[in-house]
Order: C-alpha cells, then sequence, then structure tokens
C-alpha cells in the first residue's frame, strides 16, 4: 500500500488529519509514530499529569487516554471496512468516553503501555490486510471512508494530539521558540 488517499475517500473533517500524514508507507508511519509517542508521553513531568490549560479542557492524561480510546476505536473501523462489513458506524461521543474512562486510576505510563500494545497490534492488522482491501469503502455516520484512509486518520489524529499535548501542556513560558 503505497499512496496516500484522495479527498473523496474520506469525510472533509477528517482533512486535518490526512493532512498531519505525507508518508506514503502507512505502516512505516505507524511504526515510527510509536517510538515517538512513547517518548513524548515519557518526558511529561509528574507536575503537568493531571494539569488542564484552560477550565474545561482534558488533563494531559486524559488527552493520553483520549488518543488510546480512538485508536481503538479507528481499528475496529480499519478491521470492520477492511473485511468488507457494510455496516453504518457511528460516531463515538468522545466527552463521555473520557469522562467514564476513569483515566486518573493508573499512572501516565500505563496508558502509553497500553498504546502500544494496542499499535502493534494495529501495524500488524494493516501490515496483513490483502491488497483489496485498501480500496473498500465503508460508511461511518459522517460519510464514506476508505480503508486507506482510515489508517492515514489513525497516524494523523494521533500526531494532532501529540502536537496539542507539546504546545499546550508542556509549552514551557520561558522558550523563545514558539
Amino acid at each position: 500500500m503505497n499512496r496516500r488517499p484522495d479527498l473523496p475517500e474520506y469525510p472533509a473533517r477528517y482533512g486535518r488529519y490526512v493532512d498531519l500524514v505525507p508518508e506514503n508507507d502507512i505502516c512505516a508511519a505507524m511504526e515510527q509514530q510509536l517510538d515517538t509517542t512513547i517518548a513524548c508521553v515519557s518526558r511529561i513531568p509528574e507536575s503537568k499529569v493531571d494539569w488542564r490549560y484552560a477550565p474545561g479542557k482534558w488533563t494531559t492524561r486524559e488527552v493520553v487516554g483520549h488518543v488510546l480510546d480512538t485508536e481503538r476505536i479507528f481499528g475496529f473501523r480499519l478491521l470492520t471496512f477492511g473485511r468488507g462489513d457494510a455496516v453504518t458506524l457511528q460516531r463515538a461521543d468522545e466527552e463521555l468516553y473520557v469522562r467514564n474512562a476513569e483515566f486518573n486510576r493508573y499512572p501516565i505510563a500505563a496508558w502509553a503501555d497500553e498504546f502500544a500494545q494496542v499499535r502493534r497490534s494495529h501495524v500488524t492488522l494493516v501490515r496483513h490486510l490483502p491488497a483489496s482491501a485498501w480500496d473498500r469503502i465503508g460508511t461511518l455516520s459522517i460519510g464514506p471512508i476508505s480503508v486507506r484512509a482510515m489508517a492515514y486518520v489513525m497516524v494523523g489524529h494521533e500526531r494532532h494530539h501529540l502536537r496539542i499535548i507539546r504546545d499546550k501542556y508542556l509549552f514551557d513560558a520561558n522558550r523563545t521558540d514558539s
């Protein structure tokens, strides 16, 4: 699979995620990203784990938990559509998921480790997809999406949230490069 998805392959609202993934080899991007994500999360100081950059925003730990939950959701979508299932999958309520997860029960490192396990499983799933699966189109409540695009959305969503962690949660007021 060495072709990026075209706009008709995914709902326009996912374009912000797809645009964050310039790579053509999505499997390699998924593997490399895992190392980047774990390195980023491991650098979060304990003083910032339960910090919110503004009222009503998630804590850093909750953002990491959201990335984990969404990895699972997107992986299920990828599997469902990759196998040719014609079901329409509904949107997940991210606020509900974060509220009910109680991410503060475990250290952030435990959530990062769980994410690593899930991502490794998804890398294997993507590597083992038959060539015919990449062009299959599934239906989300917001519109059609190809299996190829779903893989790109997975990577882009994670990049989006890592950028938020770096820019909003780990921002150093003394930094001069911002």
